[in-house]
């Protein structure tokens, strides 16, 4: 089939690399373009893969009057160029890679027969109240699947015999050395995630600074982007000014964001995931994936990759007190580490098999209900 992946973030993020290993991993089975926001640099990423690339000038929509007012014009406009893609290139199947990017259903309303399939990565109780349920009610209302990346996604989405769950495909392929186990010091902590407000690295800095009070060897390394936005590089600046202010600049490291996660990870001890929030957590699942243990937050995802106190170690979102005990309890047991490490290893695998995500997926855009 031809799949026409419509992608409108500015950045490399968690769904955007979804959405590329999905192409990565069909793309001898199906034929992939991508459709990417104007602004964003995408590009050259997925031309080097081999992959068909359009820009279209995607505006989000957000509480703002100008943005408002603007919006509606700018889904018309691109509704018109999205219409020049579809006639040239004449997909199978179009795929909106995100729940609040309506052209999908747009292209449906102005008549496109094609199949429709609408992604959910977010966790919808996240989303603001009215903007949810305009998205989710014409994602329900146009697409042929709605899917949602895992149980906590499909949980908070109104019942529709078209809304189903498909884990997100894992590439499960090691290009370096396994990590090796060992109780070597200091122990290096790592939080691989873009510098976004409510992706937790403000706890992770708390609560790190309280684990060094209380004795442990370690060092911490945040790795991310901040997306070329404002808001992101003003929140990694607060980080930094609070490493200084707590006097451990020395021994936190803020590094940009790097397309080599394997190698991040694999040259870590432990991974952080502090979020407030997250609808699966590509991190966690890739840390479990090399062996590596993993501190999460009972934040929705994480809580479908780990099995607590076996594959690895839950706490309550913002509980900074508990994220510290598990830090000098993980960090202080080198044997646990690698238990954990080797237990969530094969438990991803078992659990997130690309045999089911292919099976799910050739399910879902079967022309059943077109």
């Amino acid at each position: 089939m031809k799949i026409l992946i419509i992608e409108n973030s500015i950045a490399y993020t968690g769904a955007f690399k979804c959405a590329l290993e999905e192409a990565m991993l069909l793309k001898n089975e199906h034929e992939f373009i991508f459709v990417i926001n104007e602004q964003s640099n995408l590009e050259q990423h997925l031309l080097e893969k081999g992959f068909k690339v359009y820009k279209i000038p995607f505006l989000e929509i957000r509480k703002s009057i100008p943005v408002l007012i603007k919006y509606p014009f700018r889904l018309l406009r691109n509704t018109v160029l999205l219409w020049r893609i579809v006639r040239q290139y004449k997909p199978d199947v179009v795929q909106v890679n995100d729940l609040y990017n309506l052209l999908g259903a747009m292209l449906k309303m102005t008549g496109y027969k094609g199949r429709l399939i609408t992604y959910v990565r977010f966790l919808p109780a996240s989303l603001p109240g009215i903007f949810r349920s305009i998205w989710v009610h014409f994602a329900q209302k146009h697409s042929h699947k709605v899917i949602a990346v895992s149980d906590i996604v499909r949980s908070q989405l109104p019942p529709g015999n078209n809304t189903i769950r498909i884990y997100d495909p894992v590439d499960f392929t090691e290009h370096l050395p396994a990590k090796q186990p060992g109780d070597s010091k200091p122990v290096k902590l790592l939080y691989l995630g873009n510098y976004i407000k409510g992706k937790g690295q403000e706890y992770a800095l708390q609560a790190f600074y309280n684990a060094k009070q209380q004795g442990a060897d370690i060092v911490l390394k945040f790795v991310g982007g901040d997306m070329g936005l404002e808001k992101n590089k003003h929140f990694k600046k607060e980080l930094e000014t609070n490493a200084k202010a707590l006097d451990i600049e020395e021994l936190v490291t803020f590094s940009p964001f790097n397309s080599n996660v394997e190698q991040e990870i694999k040259a870590a001890d432990i991974l952080l995931n502090f979020s407030d929030g997250e609808s699966l957590s590509m991190t966690t699942m890739e840390a479990c994936i090399y062996g590596i243990p993993v501190i999460a937050t009972k934040c929705g995802g994480p809580q479908e990759i780990i099995d607590n106190g076996r594959t690895g170690m839950l706490v309550p979102v913002a509980d900074i007190d508990a994220m510290t005990a598990a830090i000098v309890t993980l960090a202080g047991n080198a044997p646990l580490r690698a238990q954990l490490g080797m237990a969530a290893k094969t438990y991803v695998r078992e659990k997130f098999s690309i045999e089911k995500y292919i099976a799910g997926f050739t399910a879902a855009i079967k022309n059943d209900h077109a």
